[in-house]
């Protein structure tokens, strides 16, 4: 579908970039939080790496990737799953994103995905475990992510007004207001991808965090001052809300860099961050083509599981913890059981 375009491609975007940045923002609000527990917890990694080798692989949109995680991350964590069944529910994501964010024929077949896992599941495997995914989101899948403000914010990442307040100098009058735009926002775009691996991360709005990669692109270029009242104006965020937060992202994305070794400490989890991390607030959440990909997590029983019935029981997770302000979520567990 690919809808993300218009901010880059219509015609009206400067007339409406607000409203449209406002509505994309309410619809951050009511995005499902993420609260990994144990045993998932432990899988994350190496599903995720598994998504991302496959839209590499296919050329699939930033967009793509980032939806197809945050379903992952939304739906591991509310069920406990088999651990032979992840890469299915993993690729289910990843399908349910593609019809999101790609044109239709970039959509891949449940052949095509189960190419990737050696073909150790059949068709029905997958669409079950749409069905599911579906059912938990309440068909509620048209969801932001930090990539999708990122393709807005880079519009305006940097402009000729920033150019003509930089303290000129020869590297600087060699380089255009494109090139300066251009490696901001291939900066941004490469801190952005680094985080995906990061769980600390799911919980940050997604706005924020694609301001604060913004920010860390615009920090990394000599003479530049990572934010101004544009930007501070256009994102909604001042620079107070970033500062910490984009040094930690740019030296956490590159970690060896010796470029203002001053503005870039090696900060991996900052302790000013540590309550954003940590908190509950919903106002702070945030080749070879037939090759088999399959992950250290899947386990060569899956064929094992073919053709078993699925059914799903909840709990309530707050029953476990003995934290008094710990809130109530329910938890599926979904048992594929054999038919007796």
């Amino acid at each position: 579908m690919d809808r993300w375009n218009i901010f880059s491609n219509g015609m009206y975007c400067n007339e409406y970039e607000h409203d449209i940045l406002d509505t994309l923002k309410e619809c951050e609000k009511h995005r499902m939080s993420i609260v990994y527990e144990a045993p998932q917890r432990k899988h994350r990694t190496c599903t995720v790496r598994l998504i991302e080798k496959i839209c590499e692989l296919q050329s699939y949109r930033r967009a793509t990737l980032h939806l197809a995680i945050y379903l992952l991350d939304v739906f591991m964590c509310n069920h406990n799953i088999p651990e032979p069944r992840l890469n299915v529910v993993a690729l289910t994501c990843l399908y349910v994103a593609c019809k999101i964010e790609e044109n239709d024929l970039n959509v891949p077949s449940l052949a095509k995905l189960n190419e990737f896992l050696g073909s150790a599941y059949t068709k029905s495997d997958f669409i079950a475990m749409e069905v599911i995914i579906l059912t938990f989101f309440d068909w509620h899948i048209t969801i932001p992510t930090a990539s999708t403000f990122l393709d807005i914010f880079s519009l305006n990442s940097f402009n000729q007004e920033d150019y003509n307040d930089m303290p000129k100098d020869l590297a600087t009058e060699q380089t255009s207001v494109e090139q300066f735009a251009r490696s901001i926002n291939e900066t941004s775009d490469i801190i952005l991808k680094h985080t995906l691996r990061q769980l600390k991360l799911c919980k940050i709005r997604p706005s924020l965090l694609a301001a604060c990669c913004v920010a860390a692109g615009r920090l990394n270029i000599k003479n530049m001052p990572a934010w101004n009242e544009r930007l501070a104006r256009f994102t909604g965020y001042e620079y107070y809300q970033l500062h910490s937060f984009c040094q930690s992202l740019l030296s956490e994305a590159f970690p060896h860099s010796t470029v203002f070794p001053t503005l870039i400490p090696r900060v991996i989890d900052a302790g000013c961050l540590s309550e954003w991390y940590d908190t509950d607030d919903d106002n702070v959440y945030s080749s070879d083509q037939s090759i088999s990909i399959i992950t250290d997590c899947s386990d060569n029983t899956t064929g094992d599981l073919i053709g078993k019935s699925v059914s799903k029981r909840i709990i309530d997770s707050s029953s476990d913890s003995d934290e008094p302000n710990t809130k109530k979520r329910k938890i599926a567990i979904i048992d594929w059981s054999a038919d007796q």
